[in-house]
């Protein structure tokens, strides 16, 4: 990295241009905010960008979705590094008000192009692949995505499927299979999103288990002798969004639940019980500690046990390979089954778990800190008394993975707000209620 900045938020225009059907237009010098958004839960970058118009532009160009929007942005005027360049579709412009007698200021929103192509089309074809086979397919022959969007994470899923993707756009058929697919250890987690890199088809496992892109520490800013290139990687404002929402991981499955499968064919109903280590031991994480407490109920059943919590009910396969007859007549069949069994109750599961500690960082604004990267925060313990007691918040310390991003870019600055989510701890050991909690709650008040 060779960076020479004097101020943190700085960052240098390459280009803002608008591609019309008259020609390319430099706006570069009449936007007032530009927003852009990314997130390892939607398909596609998005974003928005604030006009103050002298030029009549608006009355001359029409904005009828034809037009496109190039961005180009860098750091610093030597290096290439936290470098953005992406080409995006615009759909629609709001808020045209006037601003003097000769001024109008309005929002274009824009989009990634293939979300556009996407809706233009339908997926309607069977295929006897992998899910990861199916998704190349598609991204290659029915969005022909550009060679600029090619450079994110592609990871194979485990099995091959036979399955009728059933008239969906193609991005919806997407993350359809990803939906769908499993990886080698039986587990739900794939993710399709688009981030700065370009489009992925990768697991959560993959994610959580790569390295960092910055060490983000939350302090005093400004100090005596720190410099630009510290400021980097301290945050600017920190907040805790959500830790351990217990009703919404009870409710969702995340402590425990049940899988209630049915066979049409072979008439066949199963029950699988499934607890909080099922589904956290199927993937990889990021700190050495799950974010779990164990809770007696007043019944005395753990949290962990209570598999009436959720139900799930669904058709399955799994009972085919038992039926006699279908292994005679049609034996290949067996394995091209859906596993409904591994991800219709522990995809959710997996998430809501993921989602279950969740931070909103802003930071000085680098566009490395895109959806899919990780980071470790530090912050430290509010209130210390004295020095026996840890100077850092093991509640909020680790490694975390980047979950949502915007990029703020005014006149004068670029800030980056992340939203960062955990499903582990630096914590050394896994909490358990008391016995003493449950029956303060069952006796207080009690004449």
């Amino acid at each position: 990295m060779s960076l020479s900045i004097k101020n943190s938020t700085q960052y240098k225009i390459d280009e803002v241009i608008l591609v019309t059907k008259g020609g390319n237009i430099d706006i570069s010098q009449i936007f007032t905010e530009i927003n852009i958004f990314d997130s390892i839960l939607m398909p596609v970058m998005s974003g928005n960008i604030l006009i103050r118009d002298s030029l009549n532009l608006s009355g001359q160009i029409l904005f009828d979705g034809s037009e496109s929007l190039l961005l180009s942005f860098k750091k610093d005027e030597s290096s290439s590094d936290f470098l953005f360049k992406k080409a995006f579709r615009i759909y629609k412009q709001t808020d045209r008000i006037s601003d003097g007698p000769a001024t109008v200021k309005y929002i274009l929103h824009f989009v990634s192009d293939e979300l556009i192509y996407s809706d233009q089309q339908r997926v309607n074809q069977s295929y006897e692949a992998s899910y990861s086979d199916i998704v190349k397919n598609i991204l290659l022959n029915y969005l022909k995505i550009s060679k600029n969007n090619l450079g994110g994470i592609y990871e194979s899923s485990f099995g091959i499927k036979s399955v009728v993707i059933p008239n969906l756009r193609p991005i919806e058929a997407i993350q359809w299979c990803a939906k769908r697919a499993i990886d080698g250890n039986n587990s739900a987690n794939f993710l399709f999103f688009q981030n700065i890199t370009g489009y992925n088809f990768v697991t959560l496992s993959k994610l959580l288990t790569q390295g960092e892109v910055l060490n983000i520490e939350y302090r005093t800013k400004n100090l005596e002798g720190s410099n630009s290139i510290e400021e980097m990687s301290g945050a600017r404002y920190l907040e805790v969004l959500t830790l351990n929402d217990n009703i919404d991981r009870t409710r969702s499955g995340v402590n425990a639940g049940k899988f209630i499968g049915f066979d049409p064919i072979t008439r066949t109903i199963i029950t699988k019980n499934i607890s909080y280590g099922d589904h956290y031991s199927g993937i990889e994480h990021g700190n050495k500690t799950a974010n779990f407490t164990s809770i007696q109920s007043r019944n005395g059943l753990k949290n962990f046990e209570a598999y009436n919590s959720r139900k799930t009910i669904s058709i399955f396969g799994y009972a085919k390979q038992f039926s006699q007859y279908i292994n005679k007549n049609d034996p290949s069949s067996i394995s091209k089954e859906e596993d409904f069994e591994n991800w219709a109750f522990q995809r959710k599961a997996i998430f809501k778990n993921l989602m279950s500690k969740k931070l909103k960082i802003v930071m000085p604004g680098n566009f490395q800190l895109s959806s899919g990267f990780n980071v470790t925060v530090k912050a430290p313990q509010i209130g210390v008394l004295n020095k026996s007691t840890s100077e850092d918040d093991k509640s909020i310390n680790g490694k975390y993975l980047i979950i949502a991003s915007r990029h703020i870019i005014s006149f004068e600055k670029h800030e980056t707000i992340i939203e960062v989510a955990s499903d582990s701890s630096t914590t050394d050991f896994i909490s358990a209620s008391s016995r003493e909690q449950q029956q303060e709650i069952l006796e207080y008040g009690t004449i």
